[in-house]
């Protein structure tokens, strides 16, 4: 994706410099003319480049036209306007909106001959990007030529201009290091960071211009923006913002929804001079600089690992604030707007909300989180509470994401009914003592029968050894000649193959011998978990014997019946909560209709290692009152 051109040099001031610098060097035939018959590949194209920051303080943009112009004339060859190329982006990568251009139309379709670079610095200051571009030109044919640096083909100006790319990426982050090595220097001297201050505060500097003609910071510090003659915050300024931020969310109990809504209503910009939203109340009440001490080099912006790479001659965007570690980190005292107490008892709030969307545990007591599945796109469904009657319910988690070309178009909602009707199902499964000695019994016969299958697959493969052993001795005694013999051989080897496999089948199918002292440890865990009283057990327990047995709940699209899978394998650690979908039982039932009592009739029909327990509506409510 290319990145947004920002008008700092406009149209009409790029033809000045042009027409100034095609002047300058006397070439104003050669350079910058216009009238070209562009289809012609006869053309070269000019390129350069600056950042942001050069742009403001130390503008080369003529100088480097001048160079290109120069170049141009001593080369005898002729740049038309539109091949004189000029980017104001960063040079870590060549997602530029003019090298794109210079990329895809001049050097993929061959419009051009060759390019001129003022500097080699211009084209890129990374070195993977900068081989990338000169392979590309390389393979097309067209010529490049640079000002600073050789300019043929060749291994050697190759090589020369991959070390002038790394001297620059080096200086690049010496650069970076002095500056943020300055700043620490800075902090431990008692002064302040240059950088911006925290929203609330202002940056306030006592500096003096020094012969050299430098500005030396001889002092910094943050201020409270705006305060009243009584040492107070004055009102609507923005420290008298974040006090209210912190008193709504703090003392008053409101949300950051809320807290946003509030602050738009009263006209009142974000820092970032746009309207407030629950992600910019969020960030200002987490900044701990408020409490009167903030901390310098703490946290950095690093790309997404788990984004797609794509072009690696692209930008990739710092998307991920991450926390550096505390050894790295520098503290610096500042204004205290808000007491340590309320701005703990503010970020509490947020921390205690944020559980009900599963960031630090689960505020919604919700039996079937990520249990319940949708019947439409298969995704875990997500817990909502209706902010009116207070009920729970689950529905999509691609529900509201209408600008996701993937979205789930399953509008229905599960109420949270559902909980209880699961529960019924596992509180009858446990309080069964046959379902066990059912299922294993089943469970001996398929093994019994895979058995037998697997031991006439290794019969078969013995005959098919000895037929081999026949044949190759048929063929030294010269019954057969030695195309009979290969072809004989090659088909008993075919059909072992195919034995082999269905053993592995078979096998697979059947799963490791169940010994007896596995059955014996799980009937005793089960024994146990019947004397509970699950009558009186708590959410938390249900939650745990729903993970115990892997319950997993997949209702149909018309929510009139629903499956229940449960990950119970007797091969497995029956105490842990894992299992596959082809071992795992299956409960059939009628979604449930207001409090109707139930009865439980248990089903017969067992097949393999799957077993099933039917309920039928209405029957009654499957809970015995007597007491374990």
């Amino acid at each position: 994706m290319a990145v947004k051109e920002t008008e700092t040099v406009t149209e009409e001031e790029l033809n000045q410099y042009i027409a100034a610098a095609a002047k300058a060097a006397s070439y104003e035939k050669g350079f910058g003319i216009t009238g070209c018959d562009l289809s012609m590949p006869i053309w070269w194209a000019g390129y350069c480049r600056q950042s942001l920051d050069q742009q403001s303080h130390n503008n080369r943009l003529p100088e480097y036209l001048l160079t290109l112009a120069r170049m141009a004339k001593e080369q005898g060859v002729a740049i038309p306007r539109e091949y004189i190329l000029y980017d104001h982006v960063s040079g870590e990568h060549l997602d530029r909106p003019r090298m794109q251009f210079l990329r895809h139309e001049l050097v993929d379709k061959k419009k051009v001959l060759g390019i001129f670079f003022a500097d080699l610095r211009c084209l890129s200051r990374e070195p993977a990007p900068q081989q990338v571009f000169e392979r590309e030109a390389e393979i097309r044919g067209v010529k490049l030529m640079f000002d600073d640096a050789p300019s043929g083909m060749d291994v050697g100006s190759q090589f020369a201009r991959s070390a002038i790319t790394f001297s620059n990426k080096l200086m690049r982050l010496a650069t970076h290091g002095n500056a943020r090595a300055g700043n620490i220097g800075r902090v431990l001297k008692g002064s302040v960071p240059a950088c911006k201050a925290a929203y609330g505060y202002r940056y306030c500097r006592d500096a003096e211009l020094t012969s050299a003609g430098k500005v030396h910071i001889k002092k910094a510090w943050w201020e409270i923006d705006r305060m009243s003659d009584d040492i107070t915050s004055a009102k609507d300024s923005p420290a008298w913002i974040v006090q209210q931020v912190f008193h709504w969310i703090g003392e008053e109990g409101l949300t950051a929804w809320r807290v946003a809504r509030k602050l738009n209503e009263m006209e009142v910009h974000s820092p970032r001079g746009e309207k407030w939203g629950p992600n910019s109340v969020c960030k200002l009440v987490r900044r701990a600089c408020y409490t009167g001490k903030n901390a310098y080099n703490s946290k950095s912006m690093v790309p997404n690992p788990a984004r797609p790479l794509g072009d690696v001659t692209g930008q990739v965007k710092r998307t991920i604030l991450r926390e550096k570690p505390k050894e790295e980190w520098v503290f610096f005292n500042v204004p205290q707007i808000v007491p340590d107490e309320l701005w703990q008892k503010a970020n509490t709030a947020l921390t205690v909300r944020g559980r009900g969307r599963g960031k630090e545990g689960q505020a919604i007591q919700a039996l079937l989180r990520s249990r319940i599945f949708c019947p439409r796109c298969g995704l875990p469904m997500v817990v909502r509470r209706d902010g009116h009657d207070r009920k729970v319910y689950y529905h999509c988690v691609r529900r509201y994401r209408v600008w996701d070309g993937n979205a789930c178009d399953f509008r229905k909602f599960i109420s949270a009914r559902w909980d209880d009707v699961v529960w019924d199902c596992v509180y009858a499964l446990l309080n069964d003592p046959s379902w066990l000695e059912e299922q294993l019994t089943a469970e001996k016969d398929h093994r019994d029968v895979a058995t037998k299958l697997i031991d006439a697959e290794q019969k078969k493969i013995s005959q098919l050894q000895a037929k081999i052993t026949k044949v190759q001795t048929g063929y030294e005694e010269g019954i057969y000649s030695a195309e009979e013999a290969r072809n004989r051989i090659n088909v008993c080897h075919h059909v072992v193959t195919l034995a082999q496999a269905e053993i592995t089948r078979l096998e697979h199918q059947a799963g490791s011998p169940t010994t007896s002292s596995v059955i014996g440890d799980f009937k005793r865990e089960l024994d146990s978990l019947r004397k509970a009283n699950l009558d009186e057990a708590s959410f938390e327990d249900r939650l745990q014997l729903l993970r115990l047995l892997n319950i997993r709940v997949y209702p149909s699209e018309d929510l009139k019946t629903v499956r229940i899978k449960t990950g119970l394998d007797v091969d497995s650690n029956y105490t842990e909560a894992g299992g596959s979908q082809d071992h795992c039982g299956k409960v059939i039932f009628e979604p449930p209709k207001g409090t109707i009592p139930r009865t439980r009739r248990k089903s017969k029909d067992w097949s393999g290692r799957v077993f099933s327990i039917t309920f039928s509506w209405p029957f009654q409510k499957c809970r015995s009152t007597e007491k374990q």
